[in-house]
């Protein structure tokens, strides 16, 4: 009975191992180059999101009404949703420097849709594919 058990734990991780990949295949790609797409006051607006496991890091570079604004982020990710806190580095004026950004990414893997929440507010965010 003890050399059973660690025969069926090792089973067990191969399983879990093999899983967790498949899952990953069969989500769209998330990694790459997004261009700011949210609405007219947004211009000249991309980011660059990276995916390690289910671990996200991004980094977004966009201008609001011709003001620069600068932040990254790191969160994970869990089917087709990511979410992950970010932090400002180049603020605009006024406006907060933490937040969380969540994000649904489309089953043609074309488009990131969803909302910021921050200090008690919520907004929409809409980014395109850019890259391949």
């Amino acid at each position: 009975m003890k050399l059973l058990s660690p025969i069926l734990l090792s089973i067990c991780a191969l399983f879990i191992t093999h899983s967790t990949d498949a899952r990953l295949e069969n989500t769209p790609n998330v990694n790459g180059l997004w261009e700011d797409v949210n609405n007219a006051n947004f211009s000249n607006g991309h980011m660059i999101v990276s995916q390690d496991d289910d671990v996200i890091y991004v980094t977004h570079y966009v201008e609001f009404k011709g003001t620069p604004l600068v932040e990254y982020g790191i969160g994970s990710r869990v089917g087709n949703t990511i979410e992950y806190k970010v932090k400002v580095t180049q603020p605009i004026p006024g406006w907060t420097t933490e937040g969380v950004h969540t994000l649904t990414i489309s089953n043609d893997g074309s488009q990131l849709i969803g909302y910021y929440t921050s200090d008690g507010d919520k907004g929409p965010l809409k980014f395109k594919k850019a890259g391949k």
